[in-house]
């Protein structure tokens, strides 16, 4: 009789020398409602590079995933603190977040520039969707509401806020 159990497993480490970057560039189209400060997400197209895509389905999910979460980040999402620096925002009622009903049918093109750092050519997708996201649905409403003055420079962007940054510009017009 032999001591030895049959086994099937394997482990093996790779750390390469330098990370990489996956990379892309987001584009909004939105329509504000300057009576009630709604933004309407119409289109959304993404064009991401991570590389060499090893499985389609798996990345794009990453993307539209990080793009749900962008606009949670760029409408939503706000914690509020007391003057203590308590959290006043302890629930997912007063923490807002999207549904599928906010989240926009995303465009996704992918380009693969294999990377030269690592043996499978990768980067990586998973920030590609909320990191860009923010930046491009702010400074989509920012452009949509340039024509009243209203400049932006905060995230979340409530349509609340939107309709006070409105009646501000409007007052330093007149």
């Amino acid at each position: 009789m032999d001591d030895r159990t049959a086994n099937n497993e394997h482990t093996s480490q790779f750390t390469p020398d330098q990370s990489t970057y996956a990379n892309g560039t987001h584009i909004a189209e939105v329509e504000v409602d300057i009576e009630t400060g709604q933004v309407s997400v119409l289109r959304y197209l993404v064009m991401h590079d991570c590389g060499a895509v090893i499985n389609p389905m798996v990345v794009e999910g990453q993307v539209v995933g990080g793009v749900a979460h962008a606009v949670g980040n760029a409408f939503f999402e706000r914690m509020v603190y007391d003057d203590q620096a308590q959290p006043l925002s302890t629930m997912f009622s007063e923490y807002l977040l999207p549904g599928s009903t906010e989240s926009p049918t995303v465009e996704c093109h992918h380009m693969e520039t294999p990377s030269p750092l690592n043996p499978l050519g990768i980067k990586g997708a998973g920030e590609s969707g909320t990191i860009p996201g923010i930046a491009a649905l702010v400074s989509a409403v920012e452009n949509a509401l340039e024509p009243f003055g209203v400049r932006i420079a905060e995230a979340p962007i409530t349509p609340a806020r939107i309709v006070e940054l409105l009646a501000d510009a409007q007052r330093q017009r007149e």
